[in-house]
């Protein structure tokens, strides 16, 4: 009788295609909106797009740090299941968000000039540029509270939202696309408006969540802990903050070099390939995003067996798609360059040279991708900003620097190569280093104890009568053999039984299924926790009903006699805790 992956599996696949959904809205409207504008305005339109992208990065950058940090420590709450906590973190996150994106557009008629001339240093560029930085700007509110709304469904167990979210928000988005941009002759300004309409559309979905008697997350009234909620969303979210800081600084410096000393055609280039890793994103991003969805509310509960599951789990189904793209790039390039209007001609030489070259980032990209969002999930900010920090700057700057003076363009995609492949070691000395010296928790790349680390009985049974009644009886051998008192071994058994047997008789309508059971002696308390995924039961609510199909006689015995009883629905799953402190029950033992 042993752990498994069962239940941990059912909710990898089922979150994996509302996350493969939301990722694909999210970059392939990106992607075919470049692909729109390089079609209908020219490959110069598409480079000034490019050129608009660090100011982009910089007026969503408060977003993503509330939204990602936030949803970290949100997720953590809940599985902890401090919903007061979680909701405050929601709270405080969004009213920060929509504040600063507020006083960002009051900008709208002062920073779009200067901005698009610094960056492109041309006028001809800059007057493409101007335009789509000035919508963007003034509509930054709207992508804000929508960036923060996806993020924090995702982690209250609303993942169909999230993706209904962006999915909504970029087909309306492609749609008016044409319409301002062909028929209405808007140009940029027509290609950003879209955008901003699109996420103002996609906002539906957040009706739906408001009106869901699942959700646990309730906006609260501001009070004192607000400021304490948005610091602690702010430090999980430094990573996140981080990564756009980085993007916008290093695409100042890249786009410049590129512009400046190869000159306009190469960009051009350049921004299919920075499309590229769009494209990547698109094939992996929504499978990365599952550390976030799930491993958060399993750090909480401590289920690190859970957690190394399902990253093991992740990382294969990534590189099972990263193989398929680069199939196809070093198969196709030219077709994927002329996706974006690159069709003939040196440019298209080029290009098909520079995403073969390129494509080659990608294996090496996902791993940093998934090392960065999986730091930043169990709160450790600061090894995720050291990977961030590294790969968005310290490291493919100055390599891609290089690459452009002795190589041309070829040489950039070269030195991406090179840099995501550095950061990773460098990561790891890092990480290594921090770990010999106490900085960082040990336990290898995940950074999780081992189970034999605690006093732990971590079990899986069928849902049957007989694997409960045996795990009962592998529980009271545990608490003999750790000297557990007789009479808080009995509470213990009686728990397993009434809720277990619960579970097995009316959890579940037909099909073979698992019950995850752990018993784990840990800060002066013994903890049991009962997991399964079927249909909603929550023991609290019907305890003093006396006619019921299921015997609540002992389940209320146990609420009496126990610390803490307690019960949550996470991750569409039962999970119901019992707790005795050892101390207590001991003295209640004595008498």
């Amino acid at each position: 009788m042993e752990r498994n992956a069962f239940l941990i599996n059912k909710k990898i696949h089922q979150y994996i295609l509302p996350g493969v959904l939301m990722t694909v809205a999210m970059q392939l409207g990106n992607v075919v909106d470049g692909m729109i504008v390089g079609n209908l305005l020219g490959a110069e339109a598409m480079a000034a797009i490019e050129i608009s992208m660090p100011v982009l990065l910089l007026l969503q950058m408060a977003a993503l740090m509330l939204a990602m940090g936030g949803a970290a420590e949100a997720a953590v709450f809940l599985g902890k299941r401090d919903m007061e906590k979680a909701s405050g973190v929601f709270t405080a996150s969004l009213v920060a968000g929509l504040s600063v994106s507020v006083f960002f557009a009051l900008f709208t008629p002062i920073l779009p000039g200067p901005a698009s001339m610094l960056l492109a240093g041309n006028s001809d560029l800059a007057a493409l540029a101007e335009p789509y930085i000035m919508v963007n700007i003034a509509g930054i509110p709207i992508l804000t509270v929508a960036i923060i709304f996806c993020y924090f469904m995702n982690a209250d167990n609303h993942p169909q939202l999230g993706s209904a979210l962006f999915i909504i928000a970029n087909i309306v988005n492609l749609f008016l696309d044409f319409v301002f941009i062909q028929s209405f002759h808007m140009g940029m300004a027509g290609s950003a408006l879209a955008t901003m309409i699109g996420y103002l559309a996609g906002m539906a979905p957040v009706a739906i969540y408001f009106r869901s008697k699942q959700r646990m997350l309730r906006l609260r009234r501001l009070d004192k802990k607000a400021f304490h909620y948005v610091r602690i969303s702010m430090k999980a979210g430094i990573p996140s903050a981080a990564f756009t800081l980085m993007s916008a600084l290093k695409s100042v410096i890249i786009n410049s070099a590129i512009v400046r000393i190869l000159g306009k055609d190469p960009m051009a280039v350049y921004s299919v390939c920075a499309n590229a890793v769009l494209i990547a994103e698109l094939c992996v991003g929504g499978i990365i995003g599952l550390v976030q969805n799930i491993a958060g509310i399993l750090y909480g509960e401590r289920d690190y067996y859970g957690i190394r599951t399902l990253c093991k789990r992740v990382l294969t189904y990534s590189y099972m798609a990263i193989v398929i793209l680069l199939v196809i790039f070093f198969a196709v390039p030219g077709l994927i360059a002329g996706l974006f209007g690159i069709t003939e001609g040196n440019m298209l030489t080029l290009c098909e040279t520079a995403l073969r070259i390129f494509a080659c980032s990608f294996p090496f990209y996902v791993y940093n991708k998934f090392l960065m969002s999986y730091y930043q999930t169990i709160l450790q900010p600061g090894l995720s900003t050291v990977v961030t920090v590294l790969q968005g700057f310290v490291v493919i700057v100055p390599l891609t620097l290089a690459g452009i003076f002795f190589w041309g363009l070829p040489g950039v995609c070269l030195m991406a190569v090179v840099s995501e492949a550095v950061t990773i070691l460098l990561a790891a000395f890092w990480r290594i280093m921090g770990q010999r010296s106490g900085k960082f928790e040990a336990g290898g790349v995940y950074m999780l104890p081992r189970i034999t680390d605690e006093k732990f009985l971590d079990c899986s049974i069928e849902n049957n009568l007989e694997e409960v009644i045996a795990y009962r009886e592998k529980l009271f051998e545990f608490c003999a053999d750790n000297h557990i008192s007789e009479r808080d071994a009995m509470i213990l058994g009686l728990a397993v039984e009434e809720i277990a047997a619960n579970i097995v008789q009316y959890g579940y309508h037909s099909g073979k299924n698992y019950i995850d059971i752990s018993f784990t002696i840990q800060d002066d308390k013994y903890m049991l926790r009962i997991r399964d995924d079927g249909i909603p039961f929550n023991p609290l609510e019907y305890q003093q009903q006396k006619e019921e199909a299921v015997a609540l006689g002992g389940i209320a015995l146990i609420k009496k006699m126990a610390s803490e009883f307690q019960y949550m629905r996470v991750l569409n799953m039962n999970n119901t805790v019992v707790e005795l402190n050892i101390r207590k029950n001991q003295d209640l033992s004595l008498n």
